[in-house]
């Protein structure tokens, strides 16, 4: 707790999570399944809390990227059905075994490895198969994919497949042919392996249409409020709100500068305050002279440049209560949601979320 600071609160809202698994079960087929993908601690707004509320919601089955992360989703339940999408590390497979956790074999490699530790052990795991249909990242690729599929009764002699899956390139776009094309490459893999549960899309693949769905999707980014594609209207709830108190207050004159490298240059006497957030804290430099956050209804606008721990903002015509460190300034809330800042500075939700530092006071709201 002692890196934690007193004076910003990150806001996180359970019921909002749960809302959000419930409107995407709404929109697929009653037999399928939705997964939940929780890597990188819920998208950095902690597993501890927002696992148990996606459990508390119906579901059952997660996408982690490492086994660590695996180990850590174990240990808050035992009933779930917990993958690793980064795949095998020879090194851990007798975690694999204790935990009961499924592998996404993601080459021939990797599969052999497993059969040959199921055999020494004489046990039989689950694991998933990840078919590359395109994105050239993880998966067999075709070549391997024709091996093991001329093969499958020699290769894969212990292994219950539990999952086969892909993993769509261009879903952000629904315009685009390439979703087509991963569709119907997927098709034709899946027709050798019936008895497996069978899952193409992510978040932004959930979108796409029941064509799509399978047996089960694996959104991430759409549980915690963020868009998935371009031009995606409102579908879910915003989770997360960020919030500041001041610092300190300052007066500037006609010709003085704030910050580093001195961008902002005062036209006349201003009211400058300072917040206890910066690049340290995932608040990235681009929102340097290019961002509004709000105090009440009241647009505020930073000045200067944004350093490691802290930034400026201009209260030259905000009325503000004289004790310094009630007033709190909302930097992200529905007014400015994850999305809208996004794009503000040209990235994704899933890069702001994902980047949000350890030091903010962590407030759940269930």
């Amino acid at each position: 707790m002692k890196n934690i600071d007193k004076n910003t609160f990150l806001d996180i809202d359970l019921k909002a999570i749960g809302k959000n698994y419930k409107i995407i079960k709404k929109r697929v087929n009653n037999n399928c399944v939705v997964a939940a993908t929780v890597k990188a601690d819920a998208y950095g707004l902690g597993v501890e809390m927002v696992v148990p509320k996606i459990i508390k919601s119906g579901c059952r089955y997660f996408f982690v990227a490492t086994t660590n992360e695996a180990i850590e989703l174990r240990n808050i339940s035992k009933k779930i059905s917990i993958f690793i999408l980064n795949g095998l590390v020879t090194s851990e497979i007798n975690k694999i075994q204790k935990y009961n956790l499924i592998p996404v074999i993601n080459n021939l490699e990797q599969l052999a490895k497993i059969e040959k530790y199921q055999t020494l052990k004489k046990i039989n795991l689950n694991i998933a198969l990840h078919f590359d249909t395109g994105m050239s990242r993880l998966g067999l690729d075709k070549y391997e994919t024709n091996h093991l599929i001329k093969n499958q009764k020699k290769l894969i002699k212990k292994s219950h497949i539990s999952l086969v899956m892909s993993h769509l390139a261009c879903a952000d776009d629904r315009h685009s042919k390439f979703n087509a094309i991963q569709l119907k490459r997927f098709l034709k893999i899946i027709e050798f392996f019936p008895k497996a549960m069978h899952s193409l899309s992510n978040s932004a693949g959930t979108l796409l249409g029941k064509n799509y769905h399978f047996d089960m999707v694996r959104p991430g980014i759409s549980l915690y409020g963020g868009h998935c594609r371009k031009n995606e209207g409102k579908i879910y709830n915003n989770v997360i709100s960020l919030r500041a108190k001041l610092i300190q207050i300052r007066e500037i004159y006609k010709d003085d500068t704030i910050g580093y490298g001195a961008t902002f240059r005062a036209k006349s006497k201003m009211k400058i305050g300072t917040l206890a957030l910066g690049y340290a804290d995932g608040f990235n430099r681009k929102f340097s002279n290019n961002y509004h956050i709000y105090f009440k209804n009241n647009k505020v606008k930073i000045v200067g440049r944004v350093s490691m721990d802290l930034i400026t903002i201009n209260l030259t015509n905000i009325k503000i209560n004289k004790n310094v460190g009630s007033n709190q300034f909302d930097i992200i809330s529905n007014k400015n949601s994850v999305n809208s800042i996004a794009k503000l500075i040209n990235t994704i939700p899933y890069e702001i979320l994902t980047s949000l530092g350890k030091r903010y006071q962590k407030r759940y709201i269930s």
